[in-house]
């Protein structure tokens, strides 16, 4: 089995064979307002480095769009390992900007999310999470859909009422070359899809194919530990409605909703803020309250605004928490140890997209930076 097995056995993974990677990353906060008290904000949209994240405008609305490693803005952290098992070893962050403490930094892989343009829709929308698809050849197994423009590296296995075409299989993890905004090929891995190495077309199959997203490569249980957030790439216009989401949680009931106490979206939410954050009833950090007794989300089914927004976009974001560092004092770095302090050893998936969220314990002003680091090692 991959992983480590003594102390010993990660010196020597990390020294004699150089299976270790320190990655140093700033961000600054979001240059649309202060990051107001008691609320938390997303920041892979912001600048710094890594760079600023695109969410909301590419895609179909509604539809799952994937995220990776290879997604600009997401934090390196030594690309795959295979068959190895890689984890975080430290952290650390910090900040000498005045007035920005106190602070929490939280870690999450981003698996993907669905742009929500039709924020002034009140009743329920379907997201998009599967499509129909006919299989035929061109350089290759070509895929040919409607109603979602699935961008590469979106992780789909596929159910059929018949026979697959021959080539592909049940109960097995694909990644979607994009061709067009109706087309699609397969490949067999993430490292695949880089080099357009997709699998190779026998026939069509018979029946009816359905390609469906599945995120259990970078969620263990088929979506244990899964959790989503909503923020804005495009600022929110007036309203306050409560948000409703359906979804399928890791043991795969689907139907499963928010609590009885909806989260409330903030009136004019600006880009970045997680919209429903804050203090008072409606009112949560970071991410969607799921129903009681449930440990993950596996898709959500659909979304529903209770009143209007005027106007923006939004972003339902599917993650998985990894580590948390709370920041007390300006200059001062927040460290974990993951290892000895604190020994967790949080995994890191094969493409996972490393953002950072933040919760503002303090009025923060716009372009506050903080910094850090990172270090990982697989075996």
């Amino acid at each position: 089995m991959a992983g480590f097995t003594s102390l010993d056995d990660i010196v020597n993974e990390m020294t004699t064979n150089g299976k270790f990677r320190r990655t140093d990353w700033n961000k600054l906060t979001h240059a649309v307002g202060t990051q107001a008290a008691g609320t938390w904000y997303a920041l892979p949209h912001s600048t710094g480095n890594p760079g600023a994240m695109t969410l909301g405008a590419v895609g179909t609305n509604l539809a799952f769009h994937p995220c990776t490693d290879r997604t600009a803005g997401a934090i390196p952290h030594g690309g795959d390992v295979s068959t190895d098992t890689k984890h975080i070893m430290n952290a650390s962050a910090f900040s000498a900007a005045a007035t920005t403490m106190p602070s929490i930094f939280m870690l999450v892989d981003m698996l993907g999310w669905y742009p929500v343009t039709t924020t002034t829709t009140t009743t329920g929308q379907t997201l998009v999470n599967s499509a129909t698809v006919t299989a035929s050849s061109s350089s290759g197994l070509l895929l040919t859909y409607a109603g979602w423009d699935a961008q590469s590296y979106t992780p789909v296995r596929f159910t059929t009422t018949t026979t697959l075409p021959t080539g592909l299989s049940l109960n097995t993890t694909y990644y979607l070359v994009r061709v067009s905004a109706t087309t699609a090929r397969v490949a067999t891995s993430l490292a695949n899809v880089d080099s357009g190495t997709v699998v190779a077309y026998t026939d069509a199959g018979t029946g009816t194919h359905t390609m469906t997203v599945y995120l259990g490569e970078r969620a263990p249980s088929e979506g244990a530990g899964v959790q989503a957030f909503l923020t804005p790439s495009v600022a929110l216009g007036a309203g306050t409605p409560n948000i409703t989401l359906t979804y399928t949680d890791a043991a795969g009931n689907a139907g499963n909703t928010t609590p009885a106490t909806l989260p409330q979206s903030n009136a004019t939410a600006p880009i970045g803020q997680i919209e429903y954050s804050g203090t008072g009833a409606g009112k949560y950090g970071p991410f969607v309250p799921l129903a009681a007794g449930d440990s993950g989300i596996r898709t959500i089914q659909t979304f529903q605004y209770s009143v209007t927004h005027t106007s923006g976009t939004t972003n339902i974001v599917l993650c998985r928490p990894l580590l948390t560092l709370p920041m007390t004092t300006v200059g001062v770095a927040s460290e974990r140890d993951l290892l000895n302090q604190l020994p967790s050893l949080p995994r890191v998936y094969d493409g996972a997209c490393l953002v950072w969220l933040m919760y503002a314990g303090a009025a923060t002003p716009v372009s506050s930076a903080f910094y850090g680091h990172l270090d990982f090692a697989w075996g």
